[in-house]
């Protein structure tokens, strides 16, 4: 029997239950169908369980088992269609949005959903989890996120690692835009311009547990790992982060677990002249060669004749790069998952 769906609307009578066998033609047949169509022309179909409206953008896969909040919340995601090769999803789904004590929402990489759509195999319609205040479904919706599920996403993944990275259109039955949706290539623009913060903002490490200073060495705070951050006596680490797309995470373990000040500015803001112990430059979407402002910055840098330490994740290791005058290139396809 096909599982109970609460988040579509069905005909009176006609939703499955208990001992309702007789209903679920109805409501399997209740269902608006939809479509991922790929650029070399292959056609996956399923059903829609977000937002009912088409778009496009670059497919890419993720292997993650977990982490579907965290994936549709990183900002790295922006422009693509996300295809997630673990069968189930939903089963646990969403958290609140619940901020820290740093002002992030605790549970996600961002403020909003980045990525254009969502394509699984199997969606449960049923959440379960001492988090969950909404469904994937229902989370989607609100954010204007179109999501498929019933795709065969194996077949979408290997068609991905033999062809690489494919555009592709989520088409959703009904809408009228379907039809005339063109496939849009999100490399083409920049995308670190359109997830980046628009303002500084500084964010301060808890204080020090007592002892943690000794008299006349570094201030320095050490992790469970053995890590530490140490400047001179008295004065707190001062980490200047480009927000290229930076992840929400990357910054609580700066500051919580660090316990660095740290400084998150635009993709764009003219730091060359700013004073700071260490330049870290985040993740991000799309082409690196798009940020020529970000370059030309960590070039300035680099030049001076005491630089501080610099240190790129992601598209801000490209920058890096690019910034010391080598190039870089896109590769077949990314390696999208935490299972290693």
């Amino acid at each position: 029997m096909a599982p109970q769906d609460p988040e579509m609307t069905v005909p009176n009578g006609c939703q499955p239950s208990e001992g309702s066998l007789q209903a679920s033609p109805a409501w399997l047949e209740s269902r608006t169908r939809a479509s991922l169509a790929l650029a070399d022309g292959s056609v996956f179909h399923g059903f829609s369980f977000g937002y009912d409206a088409s778009t496009s953008g670059e497919v890419v896969f993720n292997t993650g088992m977990v982490g579907y909040p965290e994936s549709l919340t990183d900002p790295s995601y922006a422009g693509q269609i996300l295809v997630i090769t673990f069968p189930l999803v939903g089963n646990y789904g969403v958290p609140s949005d619940e901020r820290d004590e740093l002002g992030l929402l605790r549970y996600f990489e961002s403020d909003r959903i980045h990525l254009k759509a969502v394509i699984i195999q199997d969606y449960s319609f049923i959440s379960s989890h001492y988090t969950a205040k909404k469904t994937l479904g229902e989370w989607l919706k609100e954010q204007r996120v179109p999501g498929i599920y019933g795709v065969d996403t194996r077949a979408v993944t290997k068609l991905i690692r033999q062809h690489g990275a494919i555009l592709g259109r989520v088409e959703i039955d009904g809408d009228t835009t379907a039809d005339s949706a063109q496939f849009d290539d999100p490399n083409k623009r920049n995308l670190s311009a359109q997830v980046s913060r628009t303002e500084p903002q500084v964010f301060l490490p808890p204080s020090l547990d007592a002892g943690a200073i000794v008299a006349g060495s570094p201030e320095r705070s050490t992790t469970p790992n053995g890590e530490t951050a140490s400047t001179a006596p008295g004065r707190t680490v001062h980490i200047l982060a480009v927000d290229c797309g930076i992840k929400n995470n990357i910054i609580r373990y700066l500051v919580n677990v660090l316990r660095a000040k740290v400084t998150v500015v635009p993709w764009d803001y003219d730091f060359s002249k700013e004073e700071f112990d260490g330049l870290f430059l985040s993740n991000g979407p799309g082409d690196p060669t798009h940020c020529a402002k970000t370059i030309s910055h960590i070039q300035a840098v680099m030049q001076r004749p005491n630089p501080p330490p610099i240190f790129g994740i992601c598209l801000g290791n490209q920058l890096l790069a690019l910034a010391a005058g080598a190039t870089t290139y896109k590769m077949k396809f990314g390696n999208r998952g935490m299972n290693q």
